[in-house]
């Protein structure tokens, strides 16, 4: 039997959706104002931190067919809510925020991962991930690489996020918002108070990021803290992947302006790709 529900039912969600959503925004922007006021503090504790050169050659980018002809564009990481550290399009609360990202993986079996969202042979129902993708309207595109990254953030360990999280640690919502979810009998959202904490944060599952997001328009903690890095000047963050692969990079294209960082497609490429390069003088935009 389909389950039942009345008008007024319907009356009831429709305004607490509208209370949950009124929540969030309030909550998001106190915060945010916090991060403009400490703007430049918070950018400096991360040029603090000891940049990494990384050699890419062996690397790989795993992408759908339709981008096959531009196959080191970051443009396509624009597109709907964005990656783990970019903030995408269509993030209503962060309109004209939106910035690229290029997402690599150290392997082959991490780049499907990242891709498939697991083991490629693991199984969902009767059927591997591997099958589920002939589902797909689109076929994929695996491409090897080589090069270096000259000027990465290194997030495989919390203690780099020792200064920055010391100054998001004084952060608080205001006494309106707070009174908000009380009347309302909401659970505080959880705020960041120590390196490990906003490790976890940064690098919990696709799932959980992606949350905020996709229910309330709000960009997830690690976007915003992309946003931080891209603005500190890095040129890339190194992560573990979250879907049980080895590392992946995220890249900044726009700052290989002044830089020697390079990766190409390595291999033959098919004919009329363009985007094939990634360097001060093709950054993929």
């Amino acid at each position: 039997m389909l389950e039942r529900f009345t008008e007024r039912d319907l009356e009831i969600w429709e305004a607490r959706t509208a209370d949950l959503q009124s929540y969030y925004d309030r909550a998001y922007f106190d915060l945010e104002r916090q991060r403009a006021t400490h703007y430049d503090e918070l950018c400096a504790t991360l040029r603090e931190v000891p940049a990494i050169s990384i050699p890419v050659t062996g690397w790989v980018r795993v992408t759908d067919y339709r981008w096959s002809l531009t196959p080191l564009s970051a443009t396509g990481s624009l597109n709907g809510i964005g990656g783990r550290f970019n903030i995408g399009s269509d993030i209503d609360r962060a309109r004209g925020q939106e910035f690229p990202c290029l997402y690599i993986a150290s392997d082959i079996e991490t780049a499907y991962r990242e891709y498939f969202g697991g083991p490629t042979d693991s199984r969902k129902c009767k059927l591997t991930l591997s099958e589920l993708t002939l589902r797909r309207r689109s076929s994929f595109t695996t491409f090897s690489l080589r090069g270096q990254i000259e000027h990465a953030l290194d997030l495989s360990r919390s203690v780099v996020l020792g200064a920055f999280a010391k100054i998001i640690a004084t952060f608080d919502h205001t006494r309106d918002t707070k009174s908000f979810a009380q009347r309302l009998r909401l659970s505080p959202q959880r705020l960041i108070r120590t390196p490990g904490a906003l490790w976890n944060r940064l690098l919990c599952s696709p799932a959980a990021w992606r949350l905020d997001p996709q229910a309330f328009g709000i960009p997830a903690s690690s976007q915003i803290f992309g946003r931080f890095v891209r603005d500190a000047g890095f040129e890339a963050i190194l992560y573990p992947s979250q879907r049980g692969g080895q590392d992946c990079l995220a890249i900044f294209p726009q700052n290989l302006h002044s830089s020697s960082t390079r990766i190409e497609v390595s291999g033959s490429t098919p004919v009329g790709a363009s985007c094939t390069v990634l360097d001060k003088n093709h950054m993929g935009l």
